[in-house]
């Protein structure tokens, strides 16, 4: 559900409609808190305290009851419940690993409020990785729509500290996880793009040297292998600009706006996040907390859909073992 003082609990309740009949779905959320804005859009629940309880799917949208401190006031965050948006995440994730349910979306939080209660991470992707017991760094955030598949190298990276954690290392590994994940969900031989860091991917050292020290050394790794094709780095603005990106599977960006900017220009509504590198499959919409609109009931909550249609693609793959889709 996200941070209940925002869009999250509208846009649940509304792609739960869109997503009853073809998906079993579960939230958690403070049953008694979120019951009359499920009567606002007819939305009938059901209280359950284990998963175990959840039933009749299509009828009711089964509420995994968490309390939460205070009442939920859309366009006015309460720091007071920060620590139950951040155990509802812990809830959600141990369910998956526990293999109770096949896959969890998540809806957007506002990370300077949960700080306050001791949030030590940068997101949902970090924190969600540590929960996992993986290795810090192996949690890929991926964004995508109709259009793209883009990944940042860095995500919440202040932009004067980017440079620091551009390493030909660190792009060798986050190439070879992307080649293993986009693998294992989409392509058998998988075609990404790099982009480069600097105006005109750094005009051969005249505009920065990141490019021909780190971004390039890194992508000539992967020329001779058979598995992939990687190229780059490629000048960013060209490269969308000309619709480079159509003749790739997956693009590797370097930081968040570079990614996020031009997948959000291509298809905002529609736009979802994937975290690749996991034991477990985790999706989301593509946009904030919508706080400034919270209030007005108007919120779309196609992203969010999309996030649901998503995860159960990506659980059935899994789960079957069918040859690997193409592009969403």
């Amino acid at each position: 559900m996200g941070d209940p003082a925002g869009v999250g609990p509208e846009v649940l309740l509304k792609s739960y409609k869109k997503a009853r009949a073809i998906q079993n779905l579960v939230a958690i959320s403070d049953f008694d808190k979120i019951k009359s804005l499920a009567e606002r859009y007819d939305v009938p629940l059901k209280k359950i305290n284990h998963i175990d309880e959840a039933e009749n799917f299509k009828d009711q949208l089964n509420i995994l009851s968490l309390n939460y401190p205070r009442d939920f006031s859309p366009g006015k965050f309460d720091v007071e419940n920060a620590a139950s948006v951040i155990e509802s995440i812990r809830i959600g994730t141990e369910l998956c690993l526990k293999r109770k349910v096949s896959a969890m979306v998540t809806g957007p939080i506002n990370k300077s409020i949960l700080r306050s209660k001791g949030f030590k991470f940068s997101g949902h992707t970090d924190y969600i990785e540590s929960l996992c017991e993986c290795e810090k760094g192996t949690a890929m955030m991926m964004m995508l729509n109709r259009y793209i598949k883009i990944i940042p190298l860095t995500i919440h990276e202040p932009l004067n500290q980017i440079s620091s954690k551009i390493k030909e290392q660190v792009i060798r590994e986050k190439i070879t996880l992307i080649i293993s994940e986009i693998k294992k969900y989409f392509h058998s031989i998988p075609k990404i793009a790099v982009l480069g860091f600097n105006p005109h991917a750094g005009e051969n050292g005249q505009i920065g040297n990141e490019e021909i020290l780190e971004i390039l050394p890194a992508i000539l790794k992967f020329q001779r292998n058979n598995n992939c094709v990687v190229d780059g780095p490629f000048p960013a603005d060209g490269f969308f600009g000309s619709k480079e990106y159509k003749n790739y599977d997956v693009t590797l960006a370097m930081y968040h706006d570079q990614a996020l900017i031009p997948l959000k220009l291509l298809g905002f509504s529609d736009a979802i996040n994937v975290t690749l590198g996991l034991p477990i499959i985790r999706t989301s919409p593509g946009h904030g907390t919508g706080i400034d609109i919270a209030k007005e009931y108007k919120a779309d909550c196609n992203s969010f859909y999309q996030a649901i249609l998503f995860a159960e693609t990506m659980s059935t793959l899994i789960s079957s073992r069918h040859t690997p889709i193409s592009n969403a």
